[in-house]
């Protein structure tokens, strides 16, 4: 396929990869090799555990998993738009839109990359689309829900994650694989790392800046470990977490929420506050403003609503005299 030139348009250079992405996910091989399903998840496994986060190839091996098993397919070439169209449709009997839309973009890039390795003709899920979903609410917590809590921790690591969740917006993965040397208490300072063992999100490094109080909450939990928060053994934080804070909630006695709930406040509170979207971009580690946007209009819909009052020409208005 031959390149074209967009210029320094960047909307139509845009425009014109966008074109080409799905000239590509739609053209034909001439030759297709054969494989089994079973061997192309197995190796798409193993080829992305090197490229993604843990996270993602957690997602991605469910998906494959889930989609095997519930359309039978043995053959990679046995899938067509028909069956992820009837796959996706089970799953929204069983799952949230979201969900399924998630494992609909999912299959996407990973059938998306079968072509590009030769074992397909076209993306066969490339005309599937996504079902609409309804907009959830951001589950954001009060200071005093903050504040309760905290007070219903039993235990000081419980309260460094919660502190350190709420004061600089770390996913919970970020925190598990923290360790002690990415700490300087002298510059209260955090480094969010992208490393083999853990994967960010957005597959960057970012600094963080800590509170004195996270900061000295931090500070007195024993260094038994590298981790900062670990398991007895010393390894990663795996294990019931999730259900241990579901426990700290009930005990708070607040609204249910879960840890991820902690970030969305977070981003929330400094929206709040008037801190630029660019600057709680970097604070959240975001890939896109746009993510990062949307906490100012959906939770901040007064000061949208507002937004026109700022303008210099209301006395203009109000003054100016009708012509006759």
């Amino acid at each position: 396929m031959r390149s074209e030139s967009a210029g320094p348009d960047r909307k139509r250079a845009e425009r014109m990869r966008s074109e080409k992405e799905i000239q590509i996910n739609n053209s034909e091989h001439e030759e297709v090799r054969e494989i089994s399903f079973s061997e192309f998840k197995e190796e798409e496994l193993r080829l992305m555990k090197e490229r993604v986060a843990a996270g993602t190839v957690v997602d991605l091996e469910r998906t494959l998993r889930t989609f095997q098993e519930i359309m039978g397919v043995v053959k990679l070439g046995d899938v067509t738009p028909a069956v992820i169209d009837k796959y996706v449709a089970q799953r929204l009997e069983k799952v949230r839109r979201a969900t399924a839309n998630k494992n609909l973009r999912t299959l996407k890039a990973s059938m998306n990359r079968a072509v590009k390795r030769g074992y397909l003709r076209k993306n066969p899920a490339a005309v599937i689309r996504q079902v609409r979903e309804p907009e959830r609410e951001i589950r954001v917590l009060s200071t005093e829900e903050v504040e309760r809590l905290l007070g219903a921790c039993l235990s000081m690591r419980w309260k460094a994650l919660i502190a350190l969740a709420i004061t600089t917006g770390m996913r919970l993965g970020e925190m598990r694989a923290l360790r002690w040397d990415e700490l300087d208490f002298d510059k209260k300072t955090v480094w969010v790392r992208n490393t083999p063992d853990h994967r960010t999100k957005s597959g960057r490094n970012r600094t963080l800046p800590l509170t004195d109080e996270t900061a000295e909450i931090i500070r007195r939990l024993p260094r038994s470990a590298p981790l900062v928060f670990h398991n007895p053994s010393g390894g990663h934080w795996n294990n019931n977490v999730q259900r241990g804070f579901h426990r700290i909630v009930k005990r708070a006695g607040i609204g249910y929420c879960t840890m991820h709930d902690l970030r969305r406040t977070f981003i929330s509170h400094l929206a709040m506050a008037g801190v630029n979207a660019a600057v709680v971009k970097e604070l959240a580690g975001h890939a896109s403003i746009q993510t990062t946007q949307k906490y100012y209009t959906r939770i901040l819909p007064e000061i949208v609503q507002s937004a026109p009052d700022k303008l210099p020409f209301g006395e203009a208005i109000s003054s100016a005299s009708i012509c006759t």
